[in-house]
């Protein structure tokens, strides 16, 4: 998910304008960018530091930055995000500032610019693999949808290309039309597996620890909460589960998800109230 001040994911080493690079962090440490300032809910071990190891396969997942206002700026390459407006992608300390990779997936490709910092290792390794995190125009091409986060794996094969090849669809499509005005902050939450609103709680199912969506950013805590979504004791399984985990229970033999007000129904096709089950527990 997208603890504590945007500031807490960065640090530099930087003196006189110069970048003190340590041997062995898996990255660069730098001024970082917008892709490493982001905080992720539940997620420990973020130092803004990013990891500039190519996978041989040019297999990554993808996610998505620069569309809420909380993560709108300037990239460390100088250029803006512009609200998700255009082409772009981290990993400029993979691929190099300004840079064009193509990124496929269901058939579809898209070419973007590497003109980020990111994303914090902390989040790849959630994720369990490598991450390409770049504008919602790339993940609304090749996905159908704005947003990503590092719980969707949304897989993707990438490969660098010239810089004179176009940004945009490569694929013969038409590029979508334009987005709507950049939504009011919100947080991406891996545990709901979407974007809330701000005043949403959230027991983070990383962690078991609460946070709260302020402002764009997830803060420890939970209180004044708009909405609140705790874990859920399940007597079938023996122990307490996170939202969106579907559960048969063992009394009734009806599928249950765990949601905001509770267990709620119906579930079908994999699914409940609360969306796409996180996991599903069967008799």
């Amino acid at each position: 998910m997208r603890n504590s001040a945007r500031a807490l994911a960065r640090v530099g080493l930087v003196l006189s304008g110069l970048t003190i690079a340590l041997p062995g962090c898996g990255g660069d440490i730098d001024g970082g960018g917008q892709s490493t300032l982001r905080t992720e809910e539940g997620l420990s071990g973020c130092h803004g530091v990013a990891s500039s190891s190519i996978p041989a396969s040019g297999d990554y997942f993808l996610t998505t930055f620069g569309y809420s206002p909380s993560d709108d700026g300037t990239m460390s390459c100088g250029t803006k995000t512009l609200h998700g407006s255009w082409y772009y992608a981290a990993s400029r300390q993979r691929y190099g500032c300004g840079s064009h990779i193509k990124i496929e997936a269901n058939g579809k490709c898209v070419v973007a610019k590497t003109d980020d910092y990111g994303p914090d290792a902390c989040v790849e390794a959630a994720a369990g693999g490598p991450i390409i995190d770049a504008s919602p125009l790339v993940n609304e091409h090749l996905f159908g949808q704005y947003s990503a986060g590092w719980s969707d794996h949304r897989r993707i094969h990438v490969t660098q290309v010239s810089t004179s090849v176009a940004l945009g669809p490569c694929d013969g499509a038409a590029p979508p039309p334009p987005m709507n005005p950049p939504p009011a902050a919100g947080c991406h939450s891996s545990t709901l597996a979407r974007d809330v609103a701000d005043g949403t709680c959230v027991q983070s199912a990383a962690d078991s620890a609460w946070y709260k969506c302020e402002s764009g950013s997830w803060q420890a805590g939970h209180s004044g909460c708009s909405s609140s979504y705790a874990f859920c004791t399940s007597n079938t399984l023996g122990r307490d589960v996170p939202a969106r985990t579907c559960v048969e229970s063992k009394f009734d033999h009806v599928w249950y998800q765990c949601g905001s007000s509770g267990w709620e129904t119906p579930v079908a096709n994999g699914a409940g109230p609360v969306g796409s089950c996180s996991a599903m527990y069967s008799l």
